[in-house]
Formats: C-alpha cells, sequence, structure tokens
C-alpha cells in the first residue's frame, strides 16, 4: 500500500496548486495529518461493505482507507467541481472501485433512495437535519464514522445519541481529531454487538 499511498500524496499535491484540494501544504503533512489518521477508521468498516463518503474533498479519508482496503465499495460525494475532477483522476489512476458523484450530499439523499453499508465524513459541517437523512441511508447494522473536533466533535456525539446510535469514541493518532464511531441498530435484541 505504501507505494500506492505515495502515489495519491504525489497527485494531491500536484493538484493542489490548482484546484485547492487541501490545505496541507507538502507530503509529511498530508501524510501526518490527512493519511495517517484516516486510517484510524480501517479496522471498523467490514469486509465488503459499500460505503458512502460526504464531501469528499481532496480524498480524506477515503482515498487512503480504499487503498488499504480493495474489498470496500465506494461512493465519493463532492459538490465541487474541481475536487470532484481530481476525484475521479485519482480513482482511475489508483484502480480504485469508486463512483464519484459531482452533488451536495443534500441533492443525493433528496434524489433516488439508495442504502450503504457505512458512511465517512472529515471536514464537512452538516447540519442535524442533513446528518439524519445520511444516518437513515445506512443498512441496519451499519455505522457512520466522523472525523472531528473540539465542539463540532460534541455536538456531532450529542446528535448521534440522539438519532439512537451506538456511539464509541476511537483515537486517531492526531492531537485534537477523533473519530466518532456511530452504529446503527440492526433492529433484533439478539444480533451480535459490533467491534
Amino acid at each position: 500500500m505504501t507505494d500506492r499511498l505515495d502515489e495519491y500524496l504525489s497527485l494531491l499535491l500536484k493538484w493542489n496548486r490548482t484546484a485547492g484540494l487541501t490545505a496541507f501544504e507538502g507530503r509529511e503533512e498530508a501524510l501526518a495529518k490527512g493519511a495517517l489518521p484516516s486510517l484510524a477508521g480501517e479496522p471498523w468498516l467490514r469486509v465488503g461493505w459499500r460505503v458512502i463518503d460526504a464531501g469528499s474533498g481532496g480524498g480524506f479519508p477515503a482515498i487512503p482507507l480504499a487503498l488499504k482496503r480493495p474489498d470496500l465499495r465506494w461512493t465519493l460525494v463532492e459538490p465541487n467541481a474541481a475536487k470532484a475532477a481530481f476525484l475521479r483522476e485519482a480513482a482511475r489512476h489508483l484502480a480504485l472501485e469508486a463512483e464519484v458523484i459531482e452533488a451536495s450530499l443534500e441533492a443525493l439523499l433528496a434524489g433516488k433512495q439508495r442504502q450503504w453499508d457505512a458512511a465517512t465524513m472529515r471536514g464537512l459541517r452538516l447540519r442535524k437535519g442533513p446528518l439524519r437523512r445520511l444516518v437513515r441511508a445506512l443498512t441496519p447494522g451499519g455505522r457512520i464514522l466522523v472525523w472531528s473536533a473540539g465542539d463540532r466533535a460534541s455536538e456531532y456525539q450529542l446528535w448521534f445519541e440522539e438519532f439512537g446510535l451506538a456511539v464509541k469514541t476511537v483515537p486517531t493518532g492526531q492531537q485534537g481529531l477523533m473519530l466518532l464511531s456511530g452504529d446503527v441498530p440492526r433492529g433484533t435484541p439478539e444480533a451480535p454487538p459490533m467491534p
């Protein structure tokens, strides 16, 4: 995976000059603050899951996770045309199992009913209503993973609990950034707990 991750970071930094994909200024920063914290979500995604990444931007956390876990099928949602073009090029170049949708998350969720097994999100500030709709687009037993910090992370955690999700916090290796994991109920009390 290391060579492919290097390819991704090179592509990201090349496109970053013109497309403004991330605030990361160099390879080490993109690795330490982008790729490595993204990989904290890897153990929380089950084999073969269909995953939607909301507000994919420069590809964090989806692309590092897709490189690490080729068994996952990704839907990358990004409303910005330049960022969506980058995501398409990265998926093509790295031969990832990923569909890129150039639309806002709200527009996608308001359209044809689709379901995913998991959702990931980093750097996207969702209001409570759209976040609830995203959770409702997940299958029973699914999971939402949100990389966040500070007051926003606390707010997301409260909302997850309000939505009836079982919430855990996971360290990411980056100071101040935590990963929130919210499990969608399976609907049966006999179901085994998710890891």
